[in-house]
């Protein structure tokens, strides 16, 4: 009998691809940073059909939403140049999905990037650029 693809799939036995852990340590690098900028991390991972929101924190008052990006070269740009529109598109409809959720909504909500670059040569650059985009609710 025939495996199907998923079943042969790295990541459908528990392992998980360089790309994948690189990710997860990406977001416990941006989550630490958070933290120790005084935010408040409430959840991550949350998906929804429409996109996946990597971190959500409050800094105060404000509900962020927050997406890690990271890259290992400049080739393409830095990791904030990955966030295309249709990657903002994505967000912005999960964190609707997100509010509309909440018994109670936020004060404000904005959209923060914890970028991380990668080099072989020197330790991980990491950069949180708070309202990084906005959304036109």
């Amino acid at each position: 009998m025939a495996r199907s693809r998923r079943e042969r799939s790295p990541t459908a036995s528990g392992r998980r691809t360089v790309r994948q852990r690189r990710g997860q340590i990406a977001e416990g690098l941006a989550r630490a940073l958070l933290e120790r900028s005084g935010y408040e991390v409430i959840a991550a991972n949350v998906r929804f059909r429409v996109g996946e929101l990597d971190l959500i924190a409050r800094e105060g008052l404000v509900l962020c939403f927050v997406e890690v990006r990271s890259t290992t070269t400049d080739q393409f740009g830095p990791a904030i140049a990955s966030i295309t529109d249709r990657k903002r598109r994505h967000l912005i409809r999960a964190a609707q999905w997100y509010l509309m959720r909440l018994r109670e909504q936020p004060v404000a909500t904005r959209f923060d990037v914890v970028t991380i670059d990668w080099r072989e040569d020197r330790a991980a650059a990491i950069e949180l650029i708070r309202g990084a985009f906005t959304a036109d609710w």
